[in-house]
């Protein structure tokens, strides 16, 4: 049986998309008779903040967000602590099969002659700005894996709709030497083909991401012990929370006379915030009435369960990866602004027969690049 690597972001403590995609994939790879386990490389955490992001938090948290919208035209996106986090870990130990823990380069190279296939995505690996360190291309472009290993992606993703450094820069002159030891390359969304033969002059597929893949039964069977919700509810999954947007839920609640009910995480009867077990985040989705997200990986579980959903753009975590996926579908009236939740009046019923229709053969397409890419 051939042994397969697999490589993503699949070690995130707050990301319910992150680990699920992973299990996806691991799944899909055993349904295809296949030895896979995930290469567990976990980055040591860094912040990212500039001296600008930690001046808008201190103001936010003495009360001066009308200060922040007039200096730095930025609306105030609320942010709670949230605890909890090994609730992630405690779906890896259950669902997903791992190596050991690796924290670098130096000791991923333990690997480098231990699969005979290697595959990376899916998730914004290729967005080298979602790395805790620049470094960390060397990781994600697999320039650690010996070249008798096939070197393939999966679905992986730029995260936005261009190459975000210049032609003449060093992540992108070390991105271009790396692809090209590549044996098979797929991405996610349209703009990432693009991307590939623009930028780097090579030949991209567009495939389906992992969730969507594998399909319904998959994640009805893990959910299939979970209580449903009782009441009808508008469940919202936000990763940049803000007062705008809570205005427009409210909106909606009124409109519909359902329950408002945030799925990111719940409040505890002493004020703190904790995360849902994963599957309890799913299966809410599953069993909403209504979902409001502007999360790519929410928006793929709500068309799995045939939802009615609004997908709020967030440009600045990448608005390319749901464009990409809504246009394909025929579901790009989903895609609203904030502002534009409190100015819907009627709620339309999704017509998901063409858009299952389209899944399917989009599904073969992208298990024929998964099977040829392994076995050819």
């Amino acid at each position: 049986m051939k042994k397969i690597g697999v490589l993503n972001f699949q070690y995130s403590d707050h990301n319910y998309g992150a680990v699920l995609q992973a299990v996806a994939l691991e799944n899909v790879l055993k349904q295809l008779g296949k030895n896979a386990e995930h290469i567990n490389f976990i980055p040591r955490k860094k912040s990212n903040k500039n001296i600008k992001q930690l001046v808008i938090e201190f103001l936010a948290s003495i009360g001066l967000k009308s200060l922040i919208y007039r200096v730095f035209n930025k609306k105030v996106i609320i942010k709670n602590k949230v605890e909890g986090s090994e609730i992630f870990e405690d779906f890896r130990n259950k669902y997903l099969n791992r190596t050991k823990a690796f924290h670098s380069l130096n000791e991923l190279m333990e690997v480098e002659d231990s699969y005979n296939s290697v595959i990376v995505g899916s998730d914004q690996v290729w967005r080298p700005k979602m790395y805790s360190n620049l470094t960390e291309i060397e990781i994600y472009f697999l320039s650690f894996i010996s070249q008798k290993t096939k070197k393939i992606s999966y679905a992986a993703s730029f995260g936005v709709d261009r190459w975000e450094y210049d032609k003449n820069d060093n992540v992108t002159h070390k991105a271009q030497k790396y692809l090209n030891k590549f044996n098979s390359i797929s991405v996610r969304e349209k703009s990432g083909v693009e991307i590939c033969g623009n930028v780097f002059d090579i030949r991209a597929e567009h495939v389906l991401d992992p969730t969507l893949l594998i399909g319904r039964d998959f994640f009805d069977n893990l959910i299939k012990d979970k209580q449903p919700l009782v009441k009808k509810t508008i469940s919202y999954y936000k990763l940049d929370l803000c007062e705008s947007f809570l205005a427009g839920i409210e909106h909606l609640a009124n409109l519909t006379g359902y329950e408002p009910n945030n799925i990111y995480y719940k409040q505890l009867d002493n004020g703190s915030y904790e995360y849902y077990p994963v599957l309890d985040w799913l299966s809410m989705i599953n069993s909403s009435s209504i979902i409001i997200t502007d999360s790519f990986h929410c928006v793929c579980f709500s068309i799995l369960f045939n939802k009615n959903f609004y997908c709020c753009l967030n440009k600045e975590r990448g608005a390319s990866r749901l464009e990409s996926l809504l246009n394909e579908l025929g579901l790009e009236d989903r895609l609203i602004s904030e502002e534009e939740l409190s100015r819907i009046y009627t709620i339309d019923e999704i017509n998901y027969s063409p858009v299952e229709d389209m899944l399917n053969r989009r599904r073969k397409q992208s298990m024929e690049f998964l099977v040829s890419a392994i076995d050819g």
